[in-house]
């Protein structure tokens, strides 16, 4: 081939590539400007295309959608100059034309936040705090002792001794039962699996807050804890203490521990704490740390542990190593068809349940009294 017919077919070549990538530049422009088109009718069509959604394709996809997950447009993107015939069914013109131009007859579904609100729970301090001992039954005995130091001092040899007197009475504790329940649908758990967690997470809260009810305040009625409350011993400050709620714990604590008890932890209710953190000085400076810089949760160099459930207006000053939670079942949740109708109606029930109890070993050890004077 000479070198003259070789040059000219470069050449012809070289053209037909330049109109070919000439082409393809005028398609891309064609996609970008279809894109934006496409996306300003999905904007509006997003507006108020309800029904393009589940109405038109079932799949809760709108016609924008489709199209631009079409196999036409993704060939055109690959370099074809066309994007051919895409059938969008169920979008006729006036379904599109509704869509693009009206909002106000369509029905908008609102984002749904997974989360639960309107849930306080405050936290069971006391729980934490107290001593736990396993059981393995409905119930709980031990031996709680009465003494009084009866020894002396033998002055001459033949005298009689001393002689001590120590009674032994068996005590026992009820273990109880604390349960609630809820039913839901194995739709709405499989749907929105986070519920159930939620839903489990409510009701073990929920349980474990009416165990430290008991513990503190239980009556000991039927089925019902007697709590430290109730087996606490009164303690009246002297009249030469000062009247201030401080003063008359610190002479609670100082009263334990001259009978020989160790005081390892204070009770309050939060509104009797606050009142106690917010004494001020004659200058108006406050006495127990700050507000920007509270102190510690201790009076006395001993711990304060805030329950909602102390009941205002009192304090618990005790021991704990003569204090323990019976610890029969942890809360636990439990979920199960096999209640009434669930099975035929595809529900299932929810229970969260415990089984605890607590036992004052000695009452001289846990004192109770009031923040005031009468």
């Amino acid at each position: 081939m000479s070198l003259e017919i070789l040059t000219k077919a470069i050449e012809e070549h070289g053209g037909a590539v330049a109109a070919i990538g000439n082409k393809i530049d005028e398609a891309q422009e064609g996609i970008k400007q279809l894109t934006a088109r496409m996306f300003d009718l999905e904007q509006k069509a997003a507006g108020g295309a309800d029904n393009l959604n589940t109405k038109a394709f079932g799949r809760g996809e709108s016609a924008v959608d489709a199209f631009m997950k079409s196999d036409q447009l993704a060939a055109v993107r690959n370099g074809a100059t066309t994007t051919g015939r895409v059938e969008l069914k169920g979008a006729g013109i006036a379904v599109l034309r509704k869509a693009a131009l009206t909002t106000g007859d369509l029905h908008i579904p609102a984002q749904r936040d997974p989360g639960l609100y309107n849930n306080p729970q405050p936290t069971l301090a006391l729980l934490d705090v107290l001593p736990s001992i396993p059981v393995s039954t409905g119930s709980f005995e031990y031996m709680q002792l009465a003494y009084t130091n009866t020894a002396a001092v033998q002055e001459k040899e033949g005298d009689l001794k001393a002689e001590a007197n120590p009674t032994f009475t068996p005590k026992t504790a009820t273990i109880s039962t604390v349960a609630h329940w809820v039913r839901a649908s194995n739709q709405v758990l499989a749907d929105a699996p986070a519920l159930q967690n939620r839903l489990s997470n409510l009701l073990t809260y929920g349980v474990s807050q009416k165990v430290e009810q008991e513990v503190l305040n239980g009556n000991g009625a039927t089925g019902h804890m007697l709590g430290i409350l109730p087996q606490a011993t009164l303690f009246v400050p002297s009249s030469t203490t000062g009247n201030t709620a401080v003063d008359r714990i610190g002479e609670a604590v100082t009263s334990l521990g001259a009978a020989g008890w160790a005081a390892s932890v204070i009770v309050l209710n939060h509104v009797d704490w606050f009142s106690m953190t917010n004494i001020k000085d004659a200058d108006g400076n406050y006495v127990i740390g700050n507000p920007r810089n509270p102190g510690p949760l201790n009076l006395w160099g001993v711990q304060v542990v805030l329950s909602a459930g102390m009941p205002q207006g009192t304090a618990l000053v005790m021991d704990l190593s003569q204090v323990a939670v019976l610890d029969r079942e942890q809360a636990t949740v439990q979920v199960s068809q096999h209640d009434r109708d669930n099975f035929v109606t595809n529900m299932v029930t929810i229970l969260g349940e415990a089984r605890a109890g607590v036992a004052v070993f000695a009452a001289p050890a846990v004192l109770k009294l009031q923040l005031t004077a009468a």
